[in-house]
């Protein structure tokens, strides 16, 4: 499925939710770890550089980049997909990084990938580990690994969906003595 139709297929579907899940690559064999990006402009070198190669498969071109900017600029899903992006990534800290390899935790960037551009609804792509790394690979190779990342990742969409049910509660108005106030 080219990248750019799979928002268009959960637009379609009606999901509340779209995470994308990639392993990196990097040309330096040593750099390993996790990191969570969602949809905006690249702010590092390293972010611009992990969206280009992501989106060097999508049957877009990077000459099309006036029409994606104004995509980015439109989407009212940018503050939802940072908190978000925010969740799923200290849920993977939690989940896959021990206390000693915090160096592993690259955080939440932000990038123009094909992937999740025109997403109705908040969206995040996530680079689960470097295959370029050995290490890395390594433990990409193992079921208990994998599993590991899923459920960290089943984690950070369960506390992001909390989170917004708590943010629910707060605003929704109560009825006292016949008018509504905020609780």
């Amino acid at each position: 499925i080219p990248l750019e139709e799979r928002t268009a297929i959960a637009n379609s579907q009606g999901a509340d939710l779209f995470v994308s899940i990639h392993v990196n690559a990097h040309p330096r064999k040593s750099v390993r770890g996790i990191e969570t990006f969602y949809l905006n402009l690249a702010t590092t070198p390293d972010a611009e550089e992990t969206a280009a190669r992501e989106n060097a498969v999508s049957t877009r071109r990077m000459s099309e980049l006036q029409d994606i900017l104004r995509q980015i600029m439109n989407n009212s899903k940018i503050a939802e997909s940072g908190d978000f992006a925010q969740q799923v990534q200290a849920s993977l800290v939690q989940g896959v990084l021990s206390k000693n390899d915090k160096k592993r935790n690259h955080g939440v960037k932000t990038a123009p990938f094909y992937v999740l551009l025109g997403a109705n609804m908040p969206c995040v792509l996530v680079e689960v580990s470097y295959l370029s790394n050995s290490a890395d690979a390594q433990l990409l190779s193992t079921t208990e690994y994998r599993q590991r990342l899923a459920q960290s990742i089943v984690n950070g969409i369960r506390q992001y969906t909390s989170s917004l049910k708590k943010v629910a509660r707060r605003t929704t108005p109560q009825v006292v003595g016949g008018t509504k106030q905020p609780e």
